[in-house]
């Protein structure tokens, strides 16, 4: 995704989709092209519940879809969720800081990570989550997957 074109020919892809279901799966194979990342979550906040949910994941046997967990508060949650930026963690202790379930992610080889919020309308209605091999994500990356984020925004915003 390092040029206007193939951003491009990822949001006609998104914007044709048949479900959001398809239009993650698109994101992610894009990701996985870009990023080769080992896990992509994409996660809904529902702020009334206090709860995240996991719309999306590559690897259903770690992280299945569906599931839920409490959003968080501390420095990772204001970044993330109240001042809407990115958080990338270079390493396995950046790890250790901001997921529960860290000794999971190490298990799978997971050593860094890149949270993007998902903003509509000023509020962070979601994340992609992409994890890798130790310090794989820079602020480059997070610039570029930003743009998808705002892209993707509709999926994110919960439906009756």
């Amino acid at each position: 995704m390092t040029d206007l074109t193939t951003i491009h020919d990822l949001a006609f892809r998104i914007s044709r989709s048949e479900s959001d279901a398809a239009a993650l799966d698109a994101i992610e194979s894009a990701c996985a092209e870009r990023f080769d990342h080992i896990l992509f979550t994409a996660l809904r906040f529902d702020y009334t519940a206090g709860v995240m949910t996991r719309l999306f994941s590559n690897r259903q046997d770690v992280s299945p879809a569906g599931g839920t967990k409490p959003i968080p508060s501390g420095p990772w949650a204001d970044r993330l969720i109240a001042q809407g930026r990115c958080y990338i963690g270079y390493s396995m202790e950046d790890l250790k800081e901001v997921f529960f379930d860290h000794e999971t992610l190490w298990a799978i080889g997971c050593e860094s990570v890149m949270n993007v919020p998902v903003v509509w309308r000023g509020s962070t209605v979601g994340t992609f989550n992409i994890l890798g091999g130790p310090a794989r994500y820079d602020e480059k990356d997070a610039a570029e997957m930003m743009i998808l984020g705002q892209l993707a925004s509709p999926i994110f915003i919960a439906r009756p």
